[in-house]
C-alpha cells in the first residue's frame, strides 16, 4: 500500500520557489511602475517647453495629455497587480510559517513580510495596521495622488492653452474640440479603472458625474449668460444627480428622493430645450452656447439614462410620500428665481417663467405640468411593474 500524502519536503520546496516568482514578480511591477512615474514626469516640462516654440504645431497641443493618461492608467495597472501578487505572496508565506512551526515570531514581526515592514503597499499597510498606520497609508497614497493630480492639471492647462493658440471658429473642431472631448473620456475610462481596482466595494458610476460637471462647467463657460449659474435649472438637477451618484453606496437618508429628482429635472430641463427653446428661440450656433447646450442637453440626459440602465445608480420604487418630497426641487426652484428677479433684479433665465413675458395662467398651467411630470417620474417604476404583473397574470 503506497503512501499518497505529498513529501512535506518537496511541499516546502514548492512553496518557496512559488513565493520567489511572487516575489519577483512584485519587484518587477513596481519598477515598472516607476519607470512610467519618472516617465510621466519628465514628459510633463519638456511638452510644456515646446508648446512655446515657435514651430511647435498648435493644432497638436490639445493631444499632448493624451499619452499622459494613456502612462498613468498603465501604472495603475501595475500597482493592482501588484497588490494583488503581493496578497498571493502573503498566503503562502503564511503556509511556509505555519510548517516551520514560526507562527509566533511571524505575529510579533521578527520573521517573514512583517519584519521587513512595507512602507509602500497600501493593501498591507491596511491590513497589518501596526503603529501609527493612518499616517503611513497616508504618506504611502499622497505620492500617488500627487502624480494622478498633476495630470489633472496638465491636462486642464493644455486643453485651455488649445483652445487660446486657436482661436478660429469652426476650424477649432479637430485641434480643440476633440482632444478636449478625448481627454475627458480618457480621465473617465482611468477613474472607473482605478476605483475598480483600489475601491471594489465603493461602486458608483464615474460616468455619471463626469458627464454632469461637464456640462455644469460649459455652462458656465457662455459670455452671454446673464443668470448665475446656480440658477439655471439644469445646473441644479445635474448637481443633485452628482451628489446622488457619490452617495450611492452609502444609500444615505433621502437618497432616492434626491437621485430622482435629479433624474426628473435633467430629462424635464432637456425636453424644455429641444422642445420649447429651439422651436421659439431658434437652435444657437456659436462655438460656447452650442456646446453647452449638447453637454447639458443631450450628453448628460443620455448618459445618466444609460448609467440607470446600467444599474450602478438604479432607481427604487418611491413610496407616495417620497414622491410628494420629490416636488421640494421645482417649487423651491422657483420661488428662489422669483425672489432673486424681485429682489437682485436677477434675469429669468426662461421666458415661460417669466411673469414678464408670458401670462400667470400660462406660468400657472407649466406649473401644474411640471408637477405632473415628477409625480409621473416618481410613480414610474409602480406603473411598469403593475403593467408586467397584469401581463403575467
Amino acid at each position: 500500500m503506497t503512501d499518497d500524502r505529498p513529501d512535506p519536503d518537496a511541499r516546502t520546496e514548492a512553496l518557496s520557489a512559488l513565493l520567489q516568482t511572487e516575489d519577483a514578480g512584485i519587484q518587477n511591477a513596481s519598477q515598472v511602475s516607476m519607470a512610467l512615474v519618472g516617465i510621466v514626469i519628465a514628459y510633463l516640462p519638456v511638452s510644456v517647453f515646446a508648446v512655446y516654440q515657435a514651430e511647435f504645431p498648435t493644432g497638436l497641443i490639445g493631444y499632448l495629455p493624451w499619452p499622459v493618461v494613456f502612462l498613468m492608467l498603465y501604472q495603475t495597472v501595475m500597482i493592482a497587480g501588484t497588490s494583488r501578487r503581493a496578497r498571493s505572496a502573503q498566503l503562502i508565506e503564511d503556509e511556509l510559517i505555519k510548517i516551520a512551526g514560526l507562527t509566533g515570531p511571524s505575529r510579533r514581526g521578527l520573521v517573514g513580510s512583517r519584519a521587513r515592514n512595507p512602507i509602500t503597499n497600501l493593501y498591507t499597510i491596511v491590513q497589518e495596521r501596526g503603529d501609527r498606520w493612518v499616517s503611513r497609508y497616508i504618506a504611502a497614497l499622497l505620492p500617488f495622488l500627487g502624480l494622478y493630480a498633476l495630470g489633472v492639471v496638465y491636462t486642464f492647462f493644455m486643453c485651455i492653452e488649445a483652445a487660446r493658440l486657436n482661436p478660429d471658429y469652426p476650424a477649432r473642431f479637430w485641434v480643440v474640440i476633440i482632444p478636449v472631448l478625448g481627454s475627458v473620456l480618457l480621465w473617465s475610462v482611468f477613474a472607473d479603472s482605478a476605483m475598480s481596482y483600489f475601491t471594489p466595494r465603493y461602486k458608483i458610476n464615474i460616468w455619471v458625474p463626469v458627464a454632469a460637471l461637464t456640462g455644469i462647467w460649459l455652462q458656465a463657460q457662455q459670455p452671454d449668460l446673464t443668470t448665475p449659474v446656480p440658477l439655471l435649472f439644469s445646473v441644479v438637477s445635474a448637481a443633485l444627480v452628482t451628489v446622488a451618484t457619490f452617495a450611492w453606496p452609502l444609500q444615505p437618508p433621502g437618497y432616492q428622493v434626491i437621485l430622482r429628482s435629479g433624474v426628473a429635472g435633467i430629462v424635464l430641463s432637456a425636453l424644455a430645450y429641444w422642445l420649447v427653446m429651439v422651436p421659439t428661440q431658434g437652435l444657437r450656433t456659436d462655438e460656447p452656447t452650442m456646446w453647452a447646450n449638447i453637454s447639458m442637453h443631450l450628453a448628460t440626459p443620455l448618459v445618466v439614462l444609460l448609467g440607470i440602465r446600467a444599474g450602478q445608480a438604479a432607481l427604487r420604487p418611491l413610496t407616495m410620500r417620497q414622491v410628494l418630497a420629490m416636488m421640494i426641487l421645482p417649487i423651491a426652484y422657483v420661488i428662489t428665481l422669483w425672489t432673486a428677479n424681485a429682489v437682485l433684479d436677477v434675469p429669468i433665465p426662461y421666458f415661460f417663467l417669466d411673469p414678464d413675458q408670458t401670462a400667470p395662467g400660462v406660468i400657472a398651467l407649466i406649473c401644474v405640468a411640471v408637477a405632473g411630470f415628477y409625480v409621473g417620474v416618481g410613480l414610474i417604476d409602480r406603473l411598469v411593474a403593475q403593467r408586467r404583473s397584469g401581463t403575467t397574470s
